[in-house]
């Protein structure tokens, strides 16, 4: 049988023409789950936080910092923009222990407050989402709506200018030059409306999938330490505050946005700030 191979530039991906077997968000977590095996390198396995540390300032990666032969004490991550761009970005750097430190006890936080209290921990995930997706879609629809009053008053503008040109009040050179830069605005605005109402169906089709949180949660009984896999089947990505001052502390934040919940913090009992680490 002779087999004709195309170049993967060539393929036509039609998406969403089938029911889908699993969700989409339980989907992405599996990916990352995957993607997160622990390859070896010339100085062992990568890093249990590899890939999924960023920054809270300019949003880049994290870059992980290690030797050969040093203690796991001693490995710390740094800003990837500090490092490539000269004044680019502050240095953030945090060692490794401590967001293992941090992200273990949030892990355990959260995963309790659900297990023990599933109907209040459902409602307050909801009750966010929901306003998170009120506030993005009036966003998403005010913009649409600015870009079609926009593209209808370029069709005013272009059809008042062809008049002109018929009645000689411009020249030709003037009008295609003119008409040019409309449509080529015009042209943006429609492919932006497109996109906007792409991003307001799939937020509207998009199903909080705490079901899928909460059996993770049953999953995991107990959870005592961080392994690769507990990590990307709950953390989708960590970013890590600037380091602060606080009465003579340095102290550095970290904020954990959860698969399938986004960001959550559980309701505390006590006056212990969570998700900090002096140091």
């Amino acid at each position: 049988m002779l087999r004709h191979l195309y170049d993967p530039s060539e393929w036509m991906i039609f998406k969403n023409t089938h029911e889908a077997i699993i969700e989409e968000s339980v989907f992405e977590v599996v990916q990352r789950i995957r993607d997160g095996r622990r390859r070896l390198t010339p100085m062992g396995e990568m890093p249990l936080l590899s890939g999924m540390m960023f920054c809270a300032d300019c949003g880049n990666k994290m870059y992980q910092v290690r030797g050969r032969g040093w203690e796991h004490e001693k490995e710390y991550f740094v800003c990837a923009t500090y490092r490539k761009i000269k004044g680019g970005c502050s240095s953030h750097q945090i060692r490794n222990a401590v967001v293992e430190e941090l992200l273990l006890d949030g892990i355990r936080r959260v995963t309790a407050f659900a297990r023990d209290c599933e109907d209040e921990f459902v409602e307050m995930v909801t009750k966010k989402t929901r306003s998170e997706l009120d506030k993005s879609m009036r966003d998403s629809r005010r913009e649409l709506e600015q870009a079609q009053a926009r593209i209808a008053k370029l069709d005013e503008i272009i059809q008042r200018l062809y008049e002109d040109n018929i009645e000689g009040k411009i020249s030709d050179e003037r009008f295609t030059k003119m008409t040019a830069n409309y449509e080529a605005e015009q042209q943006t605005l429609e492919k932006r409306v497109t996109e906007l109402k792409s991003i307001m169906t799939e937020e509207k089709e998009s199903a909080l999938n705490v079901n899928h949180f909460l059996s993770l949660v049953r999953k995991y009984t107990d959870i005592n330490e961080l392994t690769a896999e507990v990590i990307r089947e709950f953390v989708e990505k960590i970013f890590v505050y600037k380091a602060e001052r606080i009465d003579g502390r340095r102290v550095q934040r970290i904020k954990i946005v959860w698969n399938c919940i986004g960001e959550f913090e559980p309701p505390v009992s006590t006056s212990t700030t969570k998700n900090e680490k002096s140091a």
